[in-house]
C-alpha cells in the first residue's frame, strides 16, 4: 500500500550568536540570518550553529506542552485557568476527541522540525570543515551534540504524533513532499542518533564548566534507554539503565524538595534539563529565554499566576500516608508557603476552576525569585536519576529480575518502607505516578503501558485511536514553499 504523504515545511537555517558561561548567558542570544556560503569556516561558527539547535528546546512549545499534554490530558490535574473559554483548544482533547484542525498542535510539530532542520545542517556541514577551521575533537563533539538534539526532537514527535516524516538530510527545492516513515524506521533513527552521540560525548563529571547544560554521554544513554522503554525492549532497557547506574555519575538528592530549587539546577540528580534564564523586558510573547511554564501554574489569587494544572483529588489520594512527596508536589489551599521568610505567602487556591483546591508545588519559586511574565529563571528537568532507577525497576519487572531493589532506592530517599503492592508492574506504576507527579509524564505513561482504556476510558479514550495526535492538517496541506524563521 502506498504511504500517505505528510508534507512538512522546510525550514531555513538560522544561526544564533553565543556567549557561553555557567550562568546560562549563552541562552540570551540574537538570531541573525547568515548565508550558508559564508558560514562554517571556524570553530565559533560551528558552535553558533549548534546553539541554534539547542535554542529550540527553550521555545514555548517545549516549555508548556509537557503539562498541557502530560498532566492535564493524563487527568492527574484539572485544566484550570479561567474556564472552558481559556485555552479552549484543550476541551475536545480532554474528551479524547482528536482533530487535525486543532491549530495548537501545529506548534510543536512545526517547531520540532525547525530544530531537526538546524541539526541536519550541523551534521552535514561541520564534518566538511578542515582541521585548520576546527579542532577534530571539537568537530566530533559538535556533530554528536547535534545528533543528540535531533534524537530528542524525533523522540518527541513520535511520542506525540506516531508516524511522521523522517528527514535526516537537507532537502533541495522541489523535494518538500516527504512520506511518513514507519515506526520501525523512526525508532531505528532515534536509537542511532543517541547511540552515536553517547559514543563521543563526555561524562557529566568530565564536562567543562562552560558546557554545563549541554548533552553528555549519560544524557544520550538515558534517552536511548527511554526509547527502549517506549519500544518495550525490556532486556536492552535494563542493561542500559544498569550502565547509567553503574557509572556513579548520578545520585538521588538527599532532600526531595531540593530538586526544584534554583541552587540545585544541573545538580547530582539531573541527567538532562532544559536551560532557562530570566532575561527579558517584561513583555509577553517576546524572544526572551525565561521559563513560561511557572506563570501558567501559579494560583490566580497569588501574585501573577494564571491558575492552570490544578491537581485532582484522585491524584492526591495516590500518595501513601506519610509520603513527603505529597507535600513537595501539592499546594493545599491555605498552606503557608516559604514560612518565616520575606516571601511568606498564604496559598489561595479558591478559584472555581481549581476544582479540588490544589495547585502544583513543583517548579514554584518564592516571589523574590520570579521573573517578569514569561521570564522565570528555573530550568525544566527532562530526565533525572530517579526515573532511571524506575526504568530499571520496570524493565526488571518485565524480565523477571529484581525490580524491587531499584524501586526501593527511590522510596528510601523519602523514608518510605518497602511497598505493599504485590504486583511488580503495579508497584512501579504507582511509584512513577507519585515520584514524577506534575512533571508531564502521566498521559504518556498510561498509553505506553497499554492501560489507556483501563485508566482513561471513562473520559473517552479509545485504544488505537487516541495513542497519538493527528498530524496537523495545515502541515499536510503544505505543498511547497519555505518558512523563513
Amino acid at each position: 500500500m502506498k504511504k500517505k504523504i505528510s508534507k512538512i515545511i522546510i525550514i531555513s537555517f538560522v544561526l544564533v550568536m553565543i556567549n557561553v558561561s555557567c550562568s546560562k548567558d549563552f541562552l540570551d542570544t540574537k538570531s541573525p540570518n547568515v548565508a550558508l556560503s559564508d558560514f562554517f569556516t571556524s570553530e565559533a561558527d560551528a558552535n553558533e550553529a549548534l546553539t541554534a539547535c539547542y535554542d529550540v528546546l527553550g521555545w514555548d512549545a517545549d516549555n508548556f506542552f509537557p503539562y498541557w499534554l502530560g498532566d492535564i490530558l493524563g487527568h492527574d490535574s484539572w485544566k484550570g485557568g479561567e474556564g472552558a473559554g481559556d485555552q479552549p483548544w484543550m476541551e475536545p482533547l480532554l474528551k479524547f476527541q482528536y482533530d487535525a484542525n486543532i491549530a495548537e498542535l501545529n506548534t510543536p510539530y512545526r517547531q520540532y522540525y525547525i530544530a531537526i532542520n538546524r541539526c541536519n545542517r550541523v551534521i552535514e556541514k561541520v564534518p566538511l570543515m578542515t582541521d585548520d577551521m576546527i579542532a577534530p575533537s571539537k568537530r566530533e563533539s559538535v556533530v554528536a551534540q547535534a545528533k543528540f538534539v535531533r534524537g530528542y526532537f524525533y523522540f518527541e514527535l513520535v511520542k506525540l504524533f506516531g508516524e511522521v516524516p523522517l528527514v535526516i538530510t537537507n532537502l533541495t527545492p522541489g523535494h518538500y513532499d516527504i512520506p511518513k516513515a514507519t515506526s520501525a524506521e523512526l525508532w531505528a533513527q532515534i536509537e542511532k542518533d543517541f547511540t552515536e552521540a553517547a559514543s563521543v560525548l563526555p561524562m557529566k563529571s568530565e564536562q567543562d564548566v562552560s558546557e554545563l547544560g549541554r548533552a553528555t554521554k549519560g544524557a544520550a544513554q538515558a534517552f536511548l534507554c527511554k526509547a527502549y522503554i517506549y519500544e518495550k525492549k525490556w532486556p536492552e532497557a535494563l542493561a542500559l539503565a544498569n550502565v547509567i547506574i553503574g557509572s556513579a555519575e548520578y545520585h538521588l538528592e538527599t532532600n526531595y524538595t531540593d530538586i526544584w530549587n534554583l541552587d540545585h539546577e544541573n545538580g547530582t540528580e539531573s541527567v538532562f534539563e532544559i536551560q532557562f534564564t530570566s532575561s527579558g523586558t517584561g513583555d509577553w510573547g517576546d524572544d526572551n529565554e525565561g521559563n513560561e511554564f511557572v506563570i501558567f501554574t501559579r494560583s490566580r489569587n497569588n501574585g501573577d499566576g494564571w491558575g492552570f494544572n490544578c491537581p485532582t483529588q484522585e491524584f492526591v489520594d495516590e500518595f501513601e500516608v506519610g509520603d513527603p512527596r505529597r507535600d513537595a508536589t501539592i499546594i493545599d489551599n491555605g498552606e503557608i508557603l516559604w514560612p518565616g521568610t520575606p516571601d511568606e505567602t498564604v496559598a489561595d487556591n479558591s478559584s472555581p476552576t481549581c476544582i479540588d483546591g490544589y495547585h502544583s508545588q513543583k517548579y514554584q519559586l518564592p516571589p523574590s525569585q520570579w521573573g517578569d511574565m514569561s521570564d522565570d529563571p528555573n530550568n525544566w528537568i527532562v530526565i533525572r536519576y530517579a526515573e532511571v532507577l524506575l526504568w530499571a525497576a520496570e524493565a526488571a519487572a518485565h524480565t523477571g529480575g529484581d525490580w524491587n531493589s531499584y524501586l526501593q532506592q527511590v522510596r528510601d530517599r523519602v523514608g518510605m518502607p518497602e511497598t505493599t503492592i504485590s504486583n511488580p508492574l503495579q508497584a512501579v506504576y504507582h511509584e512513577r505516578r507519585v515520584e514524577l507527579g506534575m512533571e508531564g509524564q502521566r498521559l504518556w505513561d498510561i498509553i505506553r503501558e497499554g492501560r489507556g482504556t483501563e485508566v482513561l476510558g471513562k473520559y473517552g479514550y479509545v485504544e488505537g485511536v487516541n495513542n497519538h495526535y493527528p498530524i496537523p492538517q495545515s502541515q499536510i496541506d503544505l505543498s511547497d514553499g519555505i518558512l523563513v524563521n
